[in-house]
């Protein structure tokens, strides 16, 4: 059963320090339905060396990985597996023998016979919690203490809530989240009487306490936390990435100006993860994910056919066929992604939402070059992703997406950007993280008055920034500022930028020295010391 704290007790041991200091090694890996060997060889080598792995060879990875694991005493957590094909798992584990005695690998699973298969020394079923103890969590999610005592008169409230719960903690975490700040025994009584808990399985499929917990939310948090459908399981975000999409889709907007309020969404996310929608990652303090329950339940919350997520599956060559309704598309993101993949998706004029998302660890991904054309003539996109794939030009016909807000090119092996970009006049993100091979932006930037966001981190091969970024006064991400010899932007121009936030590398600072229009020399010293004044 799910919600019952298995990944939860898990994570527990995982980072205990003793735990640490016992292991010479430790890697975690969602594994999921989709137990691709591959992937999953690379994601636990990626963990290990902290570094990405590109090679996409089974044997090379298993060489790599025995190599890391050899002689040293490891700890792996493969958590949430459910797969029973005995085959797969006895390939995933040759690497594992390579270990040192002690060596130790926690799996947890809602299978009895994922158990069996993988021939576990132990098996730990958790059983659902007492009443007793359901209560506690209740009580410490909405009173922030571990019983009523200090609350007598929600106690029994609570205890006929808690009922409802079934013994799962999962459940009465989001309802302590619900009620939190809310002392009063009216508000207490409203969920409880809510006719949300009578609802039959066929209208409701997923588990009533956290249906509730979603119907007590305010319209618009209900529609921030619907486009998190898009979401695959187990997939691993982080605050502000899923903020910048709210804004691209309209819901952060400001009723006056029109213009997303970025603040307003980090309000959302936090209340969202105080319902418990959203959870720590076991890995990265930095980084969050839903539970699979509350996965389901932003689907059901999604409804209709407004948001779908095209799984990778095995049947992923035969042509997908998608409803006209459609409106936001997510998929998991292949090696490679051909013309059968997106099937009819180009007749589907009203999209606003194409993005590609990775579970694991990949190496380079490709899109069939007849694709890329045929989804820039979608141009009611709002939200365009690229993301990973090794495209090396983007088509000029990108100009055309006028209400394009969010472009993410992130790792693409693109030399340049074309200079129709700049007609991109509502774009507000625009992520070119490591795009390494990027020399070029467009010419002139000056028309995106809009952007808030420039997302160039390890982008060594820009030449400079160009002409026009002082006018974009908007901006409050730039990760990279490269000073222009000749033909661009200098640093006198950042000047300007006076709502940049966090951290900002200046590159080919010595092009300050001289200037190549004027012929002067200029101390790039008191340029700065001007620039922070």
């Amino acid at each position: 059963m799910g919600g019952l704290g298995k990944t939860t007790l898990a994570q527990l041991v995982y980072n205990d320090k003793r735990v640490q200091d016992h292991f010479d090694l430790k890697a975690w890996t969602c594994v999921s339905e989709d137990f691709d060997v591959k992937g999953l060889t690379r994601t636990i080598l990626s963990s290990i060396t902290k570094q990405t792995v590109d090679n996409n060879d089974l044997n090379f990875l298993q060489e790599e990985l025995k190599k890391q694991l050899s002689r040293k005493k490891f700890l792996l957590v493969l958590d949430d597996v459910w797969n029973e094909n005995y085959t797969d798992w006895a390939r995933l584990s040759l690497p594992f023998q390579a270990g040192a005695q002690g060596s130790k690998i926690v799996v947890t699973t809602r299978n009895e016979e994922v158990a069996k298969i993988m021939s576990l020394d132990q098996a730990y079923e958790l059983k659902s919690l007492s009443t007793e103890d359901c209560l506690s969590v209740l009580a410490q999610h909405s009173l922030e203490t571990t019983d009523f005592s200090s609350h007598k008169s929600l106690e029994e409230i609570g205890k006929e809530i808690v009922i409802k719960c079934n013994g799962l903690p999962l459940a009465a975490k989001t309802l302590g989240g619900l009620l939190h700040g809310k002392p009063y025994k009216r508000e207490w009584k409203g969920v409880l009487s809510s006719k949300i808990w009578e609802l039959p399985e066929d209208r409701c499929p997923i588990i009533p306490a956290l249906a509730v917990s979603y119907y007590y939310l305010p319209p618009i948090l209900k529609q921030c936390f619907a486009y998190c459908s898009l979401f695959p399981k187990d997939y691993e975000f982080d605050e502000e990435e899923i903020i910048l999409l709210w804004c691209a889709s309209g819901f952060l907007d400001h009723k006056e100006s029109g213009n997303p309020n970025e603040d307003l969404g980090r309000k959302f996310f936090q209340e969202l993860r105080s319902r418990s929608f959203f959870q720590q990652s076991a890995t990265d303090a930095s980084r969050f994910v839903m539970h699979d329950l509350i996965n389901d339940l932003a689907r059901w919350a999604a409804g209709g056919e407004t948001y779908f997520t095209l799984e990778y599956t095995s049947e992923v060559n035969k042509r997908q066929c998608f409803s006209r309704n459609l409106r936001h598309l997510s998929y998991i993101r292949g090696d490679y992604d051909g013309v059968q993949r997106f099937g009819d998706l180009y007749d589907i004029q009203h999209l606003r939402t194409f993005l590609p998302v990775m579970l694991t660890n990949s190496g380079p991904c490709y899109l069939a070059p007849s694709i890329l054309p045929k989804l820039l003539k979608l141009q009611r996109l709002r939200v365009f992703s690229l993301r990973g794939y090794c495209i090396p030009e983007l088509p000029d016909s990108v100009g055309d997406l006028r209400y394009l807000r969010y472009l993410n090119l992130s790792g693409a092996v693109i030399r340049s950007l074309p200079e129709s970009v700049n007609k991109l006049y509502n774009l507000h993100s625009l992520l070119l993280e490591d795009c390494d091979r990027l020399k070029k932006l467009c010419a002139d930037m000056g028309n995106l008055i809009k952007l808030h966001h420039l997302k160039n981190s390890n982008t060594d091969s820009l030449e400079e920034m160009p002409l026009g970024i002082v006018r974009l006064t908007c901006l409050q991400t730039l990760c990279n500022f490269v000073v222009a010899k000749d033909s661009g932007s200098g640093l006198r121009e950042l000047k300007s930028l006076t709502h940049l936030e966090r951290t900002l590398k200046i590159s080919k600072l010595e092009n300050t020295w001289k200037n190549g229009k004027t012929g002067f020399l200029m101390d790039p010293v008191k340029e700065l010391k001007g620039f922070l004044n």
